[in-house]
Order: structure tokens, then C-alpha cells, then sequence
């Protein structure tokens, strides 16, 4: 359980450094809510749903 988390926790934070790294570099332009916001609410969706899956075992 621990293993499927850090693995998860690590896809989202590469998944949101690579989207903010793109973001702000290529266009010029300030981080936008938009940008980032995506892949966090789907990182923070696979999380609880990790942890629940883990309690009901």
C-alpha cells in the first residue's frame, strides 16, 4: 500500500512540475489554476481512492 502511494504521489508531483514547467516557459505567461488544476483533483481522486480500497482490506 505504501509502495502504490508513493508511486502515485510521484506520477502527480512529475505530471504538475512537467505542466507548470511547460506552462510558464513556453507561453510566457503567469501559472494559471488551469494548468495545474487537472492533474491535482485526478492525483488527489486516486489517493482517496487508494486509501479506501486499503481500509476496506
Amino acid at each position: 500500500m505504501i509502495k502504490d502511494l508513493v508511486i502515485v504521489v510521484a506520477v502527480i508531483v512529475a505530471t504538475i512540475l512537467i505542466v507548470m514547467a511547460a506552462s510558464t516557459s513556453f507561453g510566457a505567461r503567469p501559472l494559471r489554476i488551469y494548468d495545474y488544476g487537472p492533474p491535482l483533483a485526478a492525483g488527489v481522486v486516486a489517493v482517496v481512492a487508494l486509501l479506501r480500497d486499503a481500509r476496506r482490506k
